[in-house]
Formats: C-alpha cells, structure tokens, sequence
C-alpha cells in the first residue's frame, strides 16, 4: 500500500510541470507528478535530496532561480520553499497564465491545495483540508493507511471487482448494494485536547 499527492483522475501524462525550490519536499512533489505522468521540471538552488532515486527521462533539474520563462508550457507549478515574497510573485504570474498553483504551507496565493492520498490497490481515498491543516492530512492518512492495510481492503475490491464482472447488469446494483452493505468503521478519531 503507498500513499501519493495526486489524484489518479488529475490528467498529467507528458505535461509540463513545475517545481520550484529546493529540499526534500521539492523531490517528493517531482515523485508524485512523476507517478502521474508528467514531464517535470525542478528548479531552485538549494539542493534536493531524493531526486537521484527517481531515475526518470521525465525529470529535469536545473540548480538555479526561478525564471519566468520555466512557466512556458507548464500546465502546474508547486512552490515548495517558504519564500512568501516568490509565492506571490509566482501566484501572479501563473493566474495570468491559467495555471494552477500551489505554495506549500501557504494556501492563501495558491489555487489548488494537495490531498494527501492512501492507495490500497484500486482503491483511493483523499484528504483535503484545503491547504490550511497539511499536518493533519498527512497523519489521518498514516492512520487510514494503517486501517485499509489491516483491513484487506486491496483484496475486497478485487473480490468485488469479480463479483461485479460476473454479475448479469441487471443485477449489479442489488447484489454489490449486500456485498457492501456490512463494511463500516469500528473505533473512534481522537484529537489531542490541550
């Protein structure tokens, strides 16, 4: 089971994006635009542990400043430095290009905040707090991962999967409808109360 920033549906097959800044973040933000298809290009001068093991013809990096002309052709930048100043310089300029943005930890210049993702096998669950509480997105998906893994999740959509291929159409909606119809969550969410 892994866990992704981006949505499998997000149609990124070899368009251009760009991530700018430095750090491990920046090499995480290049893996995951990388795992949805994407040409991608990483500029910034500090330097970026991590994108040595991503191994791809995809990946560009160029240890240098953010220029202008690194938004031609990009259909999306991620700004993972915590440059407040770039962040609404680089927020400007994409909106005058139609391309969608986003600064880490800085969701008020950004037009589209990451989901933290859980995969198990076919299926997908997202958490979005729209940029405000990433911390909190990050550890609801260790947890949810933690209990799709231990549940067998893969394994049910598999088995559901077959059921579905091999029930007459007619009778899909009635016979999935019972398959489902005990799945439910058992425990509580707990908070830290201070």
């Amino acid at each position: 089971m892994t866990s992704h920033g981006y949505p499998l549906n997000l149609l990124l097959d070899d368009r251009l994006c760009v991530v700018v800044g430095g750090g491990a973040e920046a090499a995480v933000r290049a893996g995951n635009l990388l795992e949805a298809g994407a040409k991608v290009l990483v500029v910034g001068e500090a330097e970026t542990p991590g994108l040595e093991a991503l191994h791809s013809s995809r990946l560009s990096v160029e240890h240098r400043s953010f220029e202008e002309r690194d938004l031609d052709e990009a259909w999306l930048v991620v700004q993972t430095s915590q440059d407040t100043a770039l962040a609404r310089r680089l927020g400007a300029l994409c909106q005058a290009r139609r391309i969608f943005f986003c600064a880490v930890d800085q969701p008020e210049t950004s037009s589209y905040a990451h989901l933290a993702l859980v995969r198990a096998g076919s299926l997908t669950v997202a958490i979005g707090t729209e940029g405000r509480a990433p911390a909190l997105g990050r550890r609801l998906r260790e947890e949810l991962s933690r209990v799709l893994s231990e549940s067998g999740a893969a394994e049910e959509v598999e088995r559901l999967a077959t059921l579905r291929a091999t029930t007459p159409s007619t009778e899909r909606r009635e016979a999935l409808g019972r398959a489902v119809a005990d799945v439910h969550f058992t425990g509580a969410l707990r908070f830290r109360k201070d």
